[in-house]
């Protein structure tokens, strides 16, 4: 089993050099940067960690979920593992998901609300807005996660053909699990510690971002 790694990326200097460094590369197999014409020195720091066997690319199009979509024609692995490229997620957790897919898990979820997950950079209106979205995407769409907007995530790459993924922005993570879920892929969690980013500031407006998200939970999903 191929796993391929996906870190979309964005002027993270001082960011995707450490997290490339603490890939865990026996279960890794391949590791694709896409980055989104970044202004700073992305492209040099991530080269230098990268393997003959990595790819560094420049995104076509825009947005957070518009970078993964490219990068998904361009991965080559059986598994794929869908991570931010500013430390918070801790790449630790791959073998624990890797594991699960192993398992025979078709799309598995790290979440900092399991139970033996946290976050170490919530703050109370992170914390209300992520538990207010996760509840709310239960309701509507009857899934059954803990933590709906952490887009640490793996997906087989038979469990991704039957998707038809649109969205271009943050609002992916919500599209991806809602119609993960209704395509009826086997499903699990894993318990993840978010850390704080290495560096820099995040790049997602609570309130604009919150906005579209709310949206694709209560509008979209009608294929």
């Amino acid at each position: 089993m191929k796993v391929s790694v996906i870190f979309p990326t964005r002027n993270e200097e001082g960011c995707i050099g450490r997290v490339l460094r603490e890939v865990p590369r026996e279960v890794v197999d391949e590791i694709i940067v896409i980055d989104g014409r970044s202004t700073d020195h992305t492209e040099e720091e991530a080269k230098v960690e990268l393997r003959p066997t990595d790819k560094f690319v420049i995104q076509k199009g825009k947005g957070y979920g518009g970078a993964f979509r490219e990068a998904f024609d361009i991965a080559t692995g059986d598994v794929i593992i869908m991570m931010d490229a500013d430390g918070s997620h801790d790449p630790k957790d791959i073998p624990a998901i890797v594991d699960k897919v192993e398992r025979g898990y078709e799309y598995v979820m790290a979440s900092r609300y399991a139970p033996g997950g946290r976050s170490d950079d919530d703050t109370f209106i992170r914390w209300f807005g992520n538990r207010f979205f996760t509840w709310l995407t239960n309701v509507v769409h009857s899934t059954r996660v803990t933590d709906s907007l952490y887009t640490y995530t793996a997906i087989t790459r038979d469990g991704l053909n039957k998707l038809n993924l649109r969205t271009d922005g943050f609002e992916f993570c919500t599209e991806i699990l809602v119609k993960a879920h209704r395509a009826g892929l086997k499903f699990a969690e894993v318990p993840a510690i978010e850390r704080a980013r290495f560096a820099g500031k995040s790049k997602v407006n609570a309130f604009w971002h919150g906005l579209k998200i709310l949206r694709m939970i209560l509008r979209r999903y009608r294929d």
